[in-house]
């Protein structure tokens, strides 16, 4: 045997050395990502069902949000925070959550940032609400007004002795009417309005302030994060 070989030998020891180290450290990689898919295989299903359920709650009828179902009152939404959000879904107790509207932070307990997300379009209704000064005696309100506060105060002797609303009489009273009421109307439908009077109706008699909702079609966003 020549002495090459000897040396030949000693000189695949460190290759040896290194590939098992390397071999190692890919199989330590490997086990740690593997635990770490475990680990989030595990986490998500319950992320994703506290999500789902905390989403179903917010758009419920009877929900902290909502009008009514999937659709969400816009003062409800307004006044919606992290504190809400806590007492209203227990079972967001352990979980950090952020709500998010149209890709707005609505309502959050802590970062959620990584976790698992479930969205649901939704409406949100707001109320408009119009003032008008009618100067003859007859007027329309739109279809979807909802209802109205009529105030009189005639001036120089004026009286306005009746309101009809689509022909039915409302409001009556001989000697004239004065002071505000309320005044239900048929959403469906525009409304006509009446006044009888032995004179004009002047600017200042009669102030009608009605409301009319307004819906945005939105999405909600729910993600937890465990």
């Amino acid at each position: 045997m020549s002495s090459a070989e000897p040396t030949r030998g000693q000189t695949t020891l460190p290759a040896v050395a290194a590939a098992l180290v390397l071999l190692t450290l890919v199989t330590a990689l490997g086990l740690g990502l593997a635990d770490s898919a475990i680990a989030g295989a595990e986490r998500t299903p319950d992320e994703r069902r506290v999500a789902a359920a905390t989403a179903e709650r917010l758009v419920a009828a009877d929900g902290p949000l909502a009008a009514r179902a999937n659709v969400l009152n816009g003062s409800r939404v307004d006044a919606f925070d992290g504190a809400t959000l806590r007492s209203e879904t227990p079972a967001t107790a352990s979980y950090a959550v952020d709500v998010g509207l149209g890709g707005e932070t609505l309502a959050s307990t802590g970062d959620a940032a990584a976790g698992t997300t479930i969205r649901r379009l939704v409406l949100v209704e707001r109320t408009d609400t119009r003032r008008i000064d009618p100067e003859s005696r007859r007027l329309t309100l739109p279809r979807r007004a909802t209802s109205a506060s009529v105030t009189f105060t005639p001036g120089g002797g004026a009286a306005v002795r009746t309101m009809r609303v689509n022909e039915q009489i409302r409001l009556h009273n001989d000697s004239g009417l004065r002071g505000t009421f309320a005044v239900d109307l048929t959403p469906y439908r525009t409304t006509r309005i009446q006044f009888q009077t032995p004179g004009q109706v002047a600017s200042g008699d009669v102030t009608i302030t009605y409301e009319t909702p307004r819906t945005t079609k939105t999405t909600l966003s729910v993600t937890v994060d465990a």
